[in-house]
């Protein structure tokens, strides 16, 4: 039987070998057994380091083609205050901030450079162990997961830079719409969002994405946060009117 964590390196087209997470903070927070849990059920390099130098020091992680780096809440006043540092560290990869307390993540949106640095991805801590593997196997997608608490006071940003997932579908065209809310989604939560409004259940959205299902199950999460709603029928009734008012030409409030 494949590993559908193994099977996530495969579809992003870069070997084990090739991929690197690397959690910066205490082995208090990223402990021996969680790496090895990673390595062993992603099959890809895990290391930790104490602080971004360590890092970006380190030949393996400097090898690496492909890379995720999950930073600490502990080390958050030195990652907005050098956020450069940071992000020349993780150069193509995916920056994460995993955290324990909202107030800190939410600190951390409120003041992240978005146009000048880029996205950044967030990881709780606090959260089922399936949950955490499933938001990490977003990262590794290069799919920026945002905790709706976060998304709630997200400003639509069209122009901005998102990360997408490398490997495209060739799901029908989108819904050529322009609306405030529905700026807020990436491509992938896009797609979601119109198969979720077809009817189409998690297990078959995550057969035609090529995805799995907890992943499906993060982006319905991520897209009723960012359009408002509370469940996923109320989501495909809001992708309704939107579609059905682009057709009569008329914008959507």
């Amino acid at each position: 039987m494949s590993n559908p964590l193994q099977d996530s390196v495969t579809q992003l087209n870069v070997s084990p070998e090739e991929f690197s997470i690397s959690f910066i903070g205490k082995e208090l927070f990223f402990s021996n057994q969680t790496l090895r849990s990673v390595q062993t059920e992603f099959g890809v390099a895990a290391h930790r380091f104490d602080d971004i130098g360590e890092l970006a020091n380190a030949d393996s992680a400097r090898a690496a083609d492909g890379k995720v780096v999950v930073v600490d809440q502990v080390m958050l006043d030195d990652l907005i205050n050098r956020p450069e540092v940071y992000t020349a560290a993780v150069g193509s990869g995916c920056l994460a901030f995993a955290y324990r307390k909202d107030k800190m993540a939410r600190f951390l949106f409120q003041r992240w450079d978005r146009q000048q640095f880029g996205d950044i991805g967030y990881l709780p801590m606090n959260v089922a162990p399936d949950v955490w593997r499933s938001i990490l196997r977003l990262l590794m997608h290069e799919e920026l997961y945002l905790p709706s608490f976060l998304a709630d006071c997200m400003p639509a940003a069209p122009n901005q830079k998102t990360h997408r997932l490398v490997s495209d579908t060739k799901a029908e065209p989108e819904a050529k719409v322009a609306h405030p809310l529905y700026s807020r989604l990436t491509r992938r939560e896009k797609q979601v969002l119109r198969l979720v409004s077809k009817g189409q259940s998690n297990k078959i959205i995550a057969a035609n994405l090529g995805i799995t299902e907890h992943t499906v199950k993060l982006h319905v999460h991520n897209v009723a946060g960012k359009i408002g709603v509370s469940n996923r029928t109320a989501a495909a009734q809001f992708y309704f009117e939107m579609t059905a008012s682009n057709a009569h030409g008329q914008p959507v409030d």
